[in-house]
């Protein structure tokens, strides 16, 4: 029999269904999501107005909330169809919150002095770059939360809320570490006036440093195993490594750095010469250790 050598139970296929089709409701209502929350028409900036840097935000919300829905649709199924539809629902629409309280976090916190929404809607690429990468980022994080939880259905919506609050704490540390580098390597500027000019060899970067960050992170959920029982102690621990994997990350990420970009003025090439092509390699390295570092854990 051929069902021998399918990896699929065909008993939920039902289940299948009904979580695909949930999903692709959520995707369809991005555009008008969007356009709510931009308070602007999405198809006058797109078709009307060929904002490209609006398109870029909405293509990075997208391909965000298809990741975060990897997390949300692979649990186990619910003991009914209307619990999986419930549960679907219900995860599905927090992740979605969740990655816009990371927006908000992102202009208030990370860059105080800089509103991305407000560059986007000038035409800002390197702002709608930064921006997608930031979605997608909490959107890795918060699957690799969704498939680490398990037990009660409020127990494990806690457990996203935490390990989301973590996440955006090590984040934040993250970027401030960025804008640090940026002002030594460029005295007297600053990386938000960087973006602000529409720098996208910087934008680049700090995109793919974003996203390479999160895939790491997110392989500390793979190293500490869930517990409701010591719901505190299971925390304080996943942060403790997640910090700790950034921290590597960090490390590796400058060593190769220097390997691969040897005598190259990174400062000078990206900050001032605009050159995508070093600022494509930089933040594809962080990318490469993520992977490296998440598959090891991993493994």
């Amino acid at each position: 029999m051929l069902s021998e050598f399918i990896n699929v139970d065909l008993d939920l296929a039902l289940y299948y269904l009904v979580d695909f089709i949930i999903a692709v409701a959520i995707l369809s209502g991005m555009r008008y999501l969007a356009g709510t929350v931009a308070s602007v028409s999405a198809m006058h900036e797109i078709s009307q107005k060929d904002n490209k840097a609006f398109g870029i935000s909405l293509a990075g919300a997208m391909v965000a909330v298809s990741i975060m829905l990897m997390g949300v649709v692979s649990g186990d199924a619910g003991y009914s169809l209307a619990n999986e539809i419930m549960t679907v629902v219900l995860f599905g629409v927090i992740g979605i919150l969740l990655m816009w309280v990371t927006r908000i976090v992102f202009d208030r916190v990370s860059f105080p002095g800089l509103s991305i929404h407000d560059q986007i809607m000038q035409g800002n690429t390197s702002a709608s770059l930064i921006d997608a990468s930031n979605m997608i980022a909490t959107a890795i994080i918060i699957k690799g939360a969704m498939t680490w939880v398990e037990g009660s259905l409020m127990m494990s919506l806690l457990a996203v809320v935490v390990s989301f609050i973590a996440s955006q704490v090590i984040m934040a540390l993250a970027t401030v570490y960025r804008v640090k580098v940026y002002e030594k390597r460029h005295q007297g500027t600053h990386l938000h006036t960087a973006i602000e000019e529409n720098n996208v060899a910087l934008a680049l970067r700090f995109s793919a440093y974003r996203i390479g960050l999160a895939i790491a992170v997110s392989s500390a959920f793979t190293a500490v195993e869930y517990s409701s029982e010591a719901f505190v102690s299971v925390f304080l621990l996943w942060f403790a490594v997640a910090l700790g994997i950034f921290m590597l990350l960090t490390v590796i990420a400058v060593f190769i750095r220097h390997a691969v970009l040897h005598r190259v003025n990174i400062g000078e090439e990206v900050g001032q010469q605009r050159n995508i092509s070093v600022g494509v390699i930089e933040g594809s390295i962080y990318i490469v250790v993520g992977l490296l570092i998440s598959g090891l854990i991993g493994a």
